[in-house]
């Protein structure tokens, strides 16, 4: 995967997360606490994707 594939993978990720994230409030959802456990493991993943998405050292 290269480097531009992988930062818009990486942002894409983080905006998934971010909408899974809130989305138990804003809809009243159940299952909230699967739901953050999802969402935190999304937002980690789309922020490595991000941060090793340079070239060079990572973040």
């Amino acid at each position: 995967m290269d480097d531009e594939t992988q930062l818009w993978t990486g942002i894409a990720l983080l905006v998934v997360g971010a909408i899974v994230l809130f989305s138990p409030q804003v809809l009243e959802l159940r299952y909230t606490l699967v739901l953050l456990a999802v969402s935190v493991l999304i937002l980690a993943g789309g922020a490595l994707l991000v941060g090793l998405s340079r070239r060079g050292r990572a973040v």
